[in-house]
């Protein structure tokens, strides 16, 4: 059976490469055809051979969020012959297959994956330093490469320091955008690109042209991180014996649990670490606070914690206490109304005094820097409010940890002296301090 596929020039490199490389990037704007073009050569090269391909992305947390379906739609549309699609695999009858994996805190899974031919990393602005350094010995196999797609978030995201930004000879890096594509694209969507670039050029450049967010693309901290870094705030920050340590923790329900641990040092915030999983039930956090080697001062958790469970009627602030964890407080709701909301009313004012440890507070830092506003498709402007995604939790598990901060310092400041006069000396000129 023969099939005619178009393939648009500027992934001619990636169907007919000049030599072998280990690392293929494609990076860019929107509607570049990144995704569908990579799609479209997996499915037709495990076609014509037998290839096992490792489909993965930082967070994965159902089928539904991987590129299954993309390439269950590519199969179909080109009638590709031997293909079985379920629901949770896709296979072919001469021994091809696709494994779809989410690299955050799957490390042992992904260490015991043999045999793969190609890795296609998909959303790769979105991957932890971390999951890069897992990765990359795992596909050890002879001949076998990655292909990386992403549209640039912040010039610090880890795969363009660690591969893209200083490529050697086995690293082919192409960047493209719509207009290299432009008869694929349709007049809506062509309408919509030069309605942007009239009317909001800087925005256009990151969502149009891959360019890295800034605070007028809707960046939250990116000014923040850049003068903390310029400040030398990142960097080694090690625990301090001598002062109390707090966590601060982010809780989610069937999604990601972040806990931030810092310490307050005179008047600096020091983060000197942080802690990220999803999946797991909430005996697991409590395991990895029990099992860090310090005590608490005070562990913060989110207003929700009070809420009880249909099935136990207990809240989670109870399943802390009833593991000995009594220095419980439960802070009060983040405002996010409007602009007037703890981002612009603690986190931003407050940037200025944290120091992150770089190593421990890696994912933090990451999630920092992708964390930005939402974009209202419809209106074609950035939202005033922060969009949900990957970097949410680690976000919020530090803004958490600015009001706890404050709460501390309200604490301090709001005791009262109650004065006792002795009964002898009652009745007599009562003096002050």
């Amino acid at each position: 059976m023969q099939v005619e596929i178009d393939v648009p020039a500027p992934f001619v490199e990636l169907f007919e490469p000049s030599k072998h490389w280990r690392h293929i990037l494609f990076h860019g704007g929107r509607s570049s055809g990144k995704s569908t073009t990579v799609a479209i050569f997996l499915v037709s090269l495990a076609t014509s051979k037998p290839i096992r391909v490792l489909c993965c992305r930082e967070v994965q947390n159902s089928i539904a969020e991987s590129v299954h379906k993309l390439l269950a739609d590519m199969i179909a549309k080109y009638n590709l012959p031997g293909w079985e699609v379920t629901r949770e695999t896709i296979r072919n009858a001469n021994g091809s297959e696709f494994i779809f994996k989410g690299l955050r805190g799957n490390a042992q899974s992904i260490k015991s994956l043999e045999g793969i031919d190609i890795c296609w990393v998909e959303e790769a602005q979105t991957v932890s330093m971390e999951s890069i350094d897992i990765l990359i010995p795992t596909i050890r196999k002879e001949g076998s490469y990655f292909i990386w797609t992403f549209n640039r978030l912040t010039e610090n995201d880890p795969v363009w320091e660690r591969i893209a930004s200083h490529p050697d000879d086995r690293t082919y890096v192409r960047q493209i955008n719509s207009n290299e594509v432009e008869k694929l694209l349709s007049p809506e969507i062509i309408a919509e690109r030069e309605k942007m670039r009239k009317e909001n050029p800087e925005l256009f450049e990151h969502i149009w042209l891959g360019k890295p967010m800034t605070v007028a693309t809707g960046s939250i901290y990116g000014k923040q991180l850049a003068q903390a870094r310029e400040d030398g705030r990142i960097g080694k920050v090690p625990y301090d014996g001598s002062a109390p340590v707090y966590a601060a923790l982010d809780l989610g329900v069937g999604d990601s649990t972040a806990i931030c641990f810092f310490q307050t040092v005179g008047q600096e915030i020091h983060f000197i670490d942080y802690y990220e999983s999803a999946g797991e039930d909430l005996a697991h956090y409590i395991n990895v606070l029990a099992n860090k080697p310090w005590e608490y001062r005070q562990i913060y958790l989110p207003h929700d914690a009070r809420a009880r469970e249909l099935q136990t009627g207990k809240t989670r602030e109870d399943f802390f206490r009833e593991h000995g964890y009594n220095n419980v407080t439960i802070l009060r709701p983040s405002r996010m109304v409007l602009g007037q909301d703890d981002i612009n009313m603690t986190a931003r004012p407050k940037f200025s005094r944290c120091w992150f440890d770089e190593v421990k507070c890696s994912r933090l830092l990451e999630c920092l820097r992708a964390y930005h506003y939402e974009y209202d498709e419809k209106n074609k402007l950035l939202k005033d409010r922060p969009h949900h995604d990957w970097s949410s939790h680690a976000a919020d598990a530090f803004i958490y940890s600015l009001i706890a901060e404050t709460e501390q310092i309200e604490i301090q400041t709001n005791i009262k002296f109650k004065v006792f006069t002795p009964k002898a000396f009652q009745g007599e000129q009562k003096t002050g301090f």
